[in-house]
């Protein structure tokens, strides 16, 4: 015996729809209600014309004036579009619905969609889980005979800056109300640039050094030996007890690694080194999950007006970076430690 569908029912099959046939949508309602009547196809297919003529899931009125659209109702347009199109921002859909930018947000809150933001990963390759699962077993290894072995490694990287400004990753965003773990490999690019090479360790933030041109191994070499290893040299003739670097070609030159032999006999981290970094893991490096995204939303906070503006900013904006900051960037590095082994070696930065 059919049973008719009450307007909370309706609405659940509006938001379930997506893309899928009738068919499979009747089918997972359903499901989701065992315990009543079960609907058809044909059911789903009136519900779903109704509602994309009029915009409600409510019957029309028999006779007499045409009641006005509930707030109600207008949730649960809101809701289905986003559904459809989860990636849509909500000044373009104001634009198109004539609904405030505040009464969508108000809407999303309400149900408890949240926006979620676009990582930016890179492809594994096939044996790369096993190596970022060694790296982080060793990791950890070392972290059990010393706690405090975060603090001792200089992680080190280098990043673009450009005069025009990077691509805002704050406006990418996957509207749902369950995380979808959302990856895209996309790229930044842009037009003048400046290269820049800095490095923590510990509660200190070592540089930042700006590189002119490409970088090659010998110019690399130069930074090193007349930079960055004399701006290490404390009161207190402490030194980092490891260094890190990712796999990038000038990092791998025959002179750079002799090089750091002798600075880091048995205990530099890298391609071809004593210790190998696995490859493709940014989510591993203190300065590509927490550095440069930090350095980034602070210096394009104002137009950059040139190269001497930009190099500026970042110089401010990294003597700006608190020691008990970069503490808790060390407990985060640690976290994910733990957490890359947990996952068998896979990127753990879109389900943080």
């Amino acid at each position: 015996m059919s049973k008719r569908l009450t307007r909370e029912e309706r609405i659940e099959i509006v938001l379930i729809s997506g893309e899928r046939s009738n068919r499979v949508i009747a089918a997972d309602f359903n499901a989701r209600h065992p315990t009543r009547p079960p609907i058809s196809h044909a059911t789903v297919s009136k519900l779903l014309a109704k509602f994309r003529e009029t915009g409600s899931v409510l019957d029309l009125p028999k006779c007499g004036r045409m009641k006005t659209v509930t707030n109600e109702e207008t949730s649960v347009a809101v809701l289905a579009s986003f559904s459809k199109s989860p990636q849509r921002s909500t000044r373009r859909m104001s634009l198109e619905s004539g609904i405030s930018r505040t009464s969508l947000r108000r809407i999303l809150a309400t149900h408890k969609w949240h926006p979620y933001k676009l990582q930016l990963l890179q492809h594994l390759n096939e044996d790369d889980p096993d190596r970022r699962t060694e790296f982080a077993e060793w990791a950890k290894q070392k972290l059990e005979q010393d706690p405090q072995f975060t603090q001792k490694i200089l992680f080190s990287d280098e990043a673009n800056f450009y005069v025009n400004g990077e691509v805002n990753k704050q406006n990418h965003r996957y509207w749902s109300d369950t995380n979808p773990h959302w990856i895209d490999p996309s790229k930044t690019v842009g037009t003048k640039k400046v290269m820049v090479w800095c490095g923590i360790w510990g509660t200190k933030i070592v540089g930042p050094f700006f590189i002119n041109g490409n970088l090659k191994a010998t110019g690399y070499l130069k930074l090193l030996h007349d930079d960055v290893f004399p701006s290490l040299c404390t009161e207190a003739g402490t030194f980092p007890e490891f260094f890190q670097q990712d796999g990038a070609p000038p990092h791998c030159g025959c002179q750079v690694r002799a090089f750091l032999d002798e600075q880091f006999p048995e205990k530099w981290i890298g391609r071809r080194g004593p210790v190998e970094w696995p490859p493709r893991s940014p989510d591993l490096t203190p300065l590509d999950f927490y550095l440069w995204g930090h350095l980034k939303a602070i210096v394009y906070g104002v137009k950059i007006r040139d190269v001497q503006h930009l190099k500026l900013r970042i110089l401010e904006t990294c003597a700006g970076i608190s020691p008990a900051v970069l503490l808790s960037v060390c407990e985060e590095w640690e976290k994910r430690v733990a957490l890359t082994i947990q996952h068998n070696g896979q990127h753990i930065e879109h389900i943080l």
